[in-house]
């Protein structure tokens, strides 16, 4: 058992520096398009947890018209509070949002100009118990006496993640088309290895030797470069994380962002892809272009 295992080590140790530059060439395809996949895959986690977190504290806007009576008002405010589905009312006046107005766009000249007390409308900011539950809290108050709309934070948010599904799905797809790129390469990479050893094969049948460990040497050929192909893309997306991620984490402090539990994740996935991938394109390829 010892000498079969020396001997498929050395043999795949002689592929892989006999066609060096080849081997390099796979390698590189394999971390390029991993890396791609797994920068996918952690952006779908990064997406996942922003969007549980922001629709957990999504709020439900419902905007006043000016004509509104104060009997109107507070009678509306005693619903809402009585609302089985209402967590929370925060009444907003006009003067009041203004102010917020004020700090939000400090600085800017030309938008502070354009906007007086008048302009903007009361409203109330209500926080649902269930934020899916949103179309059954806007029937409810949408024809209310003195309300002229109600709208639903997660319409922005919405948008929002749908860019960001749309950066994740460009990722996926072109890491799938280098995937592609990187099977062909191996496949032809394990053909040529093959060629070249065409005569040591010849002999190993002539001597009885099974298919399998005829075949085995080349797969293994592929699977090594495929693994090494799948670590050095994890490095690349933890160097990522450890630059990106760390730096957006401080400068946005409001938004969540994935740990390096995500990246631990997601290295195996890519380790089982990149080594799984290899060994299919060695094994079909030997299967197609030799008898053996």
């Amino acid at each position: 058992m010892g000498a079969r295992l020396r001997y498929l080590l050395g043999e795949v140790g002689v592929g892989l520096r006999r066609n060096l530059l080849m081997t390099v060439a796979t390698v590189v395809t394999v971390t390029v398009s991993l890396a791609l996949l797994g920068a996918g895959l952690l952006v779908q986690e990064q997406v996942n947890l922003t969007r549980g977190l922001f629709y957990t504290q999504v709020e439900v806007s419902i905007w006043l018209d000016d004509g509104i009576t104060e009997e109107q008002r507070q009678s509306l405010e005693a619903d809402l509070q009585d609302n089985s589905e209402v967590s929370e009312v925060i009444y907003e006046s006009q003067e009041q949002a203004y102010e917020n107005a004020q700090d939000l766009f400090e600085g800017q000249d030309e938008v502070l100009a354009s906007v007086t007390p008048d302009l903007l409308p009361a409203s109330f900011r209500v926080g649902l118990h269930q934020p899916e539950n949103f179309r059954i809290v806007e029937s409810q108050y949408e024809d209310y006496p003195g309300v002229s709309e109600v709208s639903d934070q997660r319409e922005v948010l919405d948008r929002f993640f749908t860019v960001m599904d749309s950066v994740r799905l460009g990722a996926i797809s072109v890491a799938a088309l280098q995937l592609v790129a990187a099977a062909a390469l191996i496949s032809n990479t394990i053909r040529i290895t093959a060629f070249a050893r065409r005569e040591q094969i010849s002999i190993m049948k002539l001597v009885g030797a099974p298919n399998w460990y005829i075949r085995l040497p080349f797969i293994l050929e592929g699977v090594v470069a495929g693994v090494l192909g799948a670590l050095l893309a994890g490095g690349l997306l933890w160097l990522g994380m450890e630059t990106l991620v760390t730096t957006l984490d401080a400068e946005v402090p409001f938004l969540p962002f994935i740990g390096p539990e995500a990246l631990l994740y997601t290295v195996p996935w890519l380790l089982l892809i990149g080594g799984g991938l290899a060994a299919l394109a060695s094994y079909f390829s030997l299967r197609r272009f030799l008898a053996v």
